[in-house]
């Protein structure tokens, strides 16, 4: 891997973390496209860089949060929702092949641009997330574990599926950024668990840079979407996600 591939990737990796594009689609189709040999422990560091800017972008509600673990109930919130993604999340590992996972790319780019569409045009908001029920939150948490496969947008649909239910849009995202902590650091402890057995060919400098990239494009996503989610449509998220979609369709 050049320094270069690790910067391209590491952006990419932290932009489509949370924006409604899905990050594994785009890295998969990176890959594919640029012949670029990742190797899973450099996939692993970019996943933690991403964590380090979303747990710095929500500093305060996290502190929040852990200060009043009972009257606050967003801690509460993540910790059920994350149960029926982590279920979901082991039979797709132990039970979906890589080849199958590759085949349901476009599925995945597809079904993201009509949660998006769908929740543009149909959310009510009538709630914040503190007032949320938790059949809302155990189906987002349902959602969540659903976007392990490729190109199902795990901030798309999350995100989507809250806005659905009624919760406001600022809300909605806050609580997807909250979700993905439990999901990126369980899934940095079995992939770095694995790739521990494996043999690392990146050079270490690439690998921070990496790690560099990815925590600064992420910071940058993080701070677009909740932006985005307050003032803009997220329709131009869904015909963006035409291109992603026909190349899936063409290259796998």
């Amino acid at each position: 891997m050049t320094v270069l591939q690790s910067i391209f990737l590491g952006v990419l990796q932290g932009l489509t973390e949370f924006l409604p594009v899905s990050s594994s689609g785009h890295l998969m189709l990176a890959e594919k496209l640029f012949d670029i040999e990742a190797g899973l422990f450099f996939d692993v560091m970019l996943h933690l860089g991403t964590l380090f800017a979303v747990v710095i972008a929500l500093r305060h509600s996290l502190w929040q949060a852990l200060r009043h673990p009972v009257a606050d109930k967003r801690f509460a919130f993540v910790a059920v929702a994350s149960v029926p993604t982590f279920v979901i999340a082991l039979l797709v590992k132990l039970f979906v092949s890589e080849t199958l996972m590759q085949m349901l790319l476009p599925v995945g780019f597809a079904l993201t641009m009509v949660l998006i569409v769908l929740s543009d045009r149909l959310s009510k908001p009538r709630f914040r997330l503190q007032e949320a029920s938790w059949a809302s939150v155990i189906v987002t948490g349902l959602t969540q574990g659903v976007a392990v496969l490729p190109g199902l947008s795990r901030s798309g649909s999350t995100v989507s599926v809250m806005k659905l239910w009624g919760m406001n849009a600022s809300d909605s995202a806050e609580f997807s950024f909250l979700l993905s902590i439990p999901v990126i650091l369980a899934s940095a402890v079995v992939e770095g668990w694995e790739a521990i057995h494996a043999q690392i060919s990146t050079p270490w400098y690439c690998i921070a840079i990496g790690i560099v990239c990815a925590f600064l494009s992420g910071l940058v996503s993080v701070y677009t979407v909740m932006r985005a989610v307050k003032t803009k449509s997220w329709i131009w998220f869904a015909v963006y996600l035409a291109v992603p979609l026909v190349i899936s369709l063409i290259v796998l």
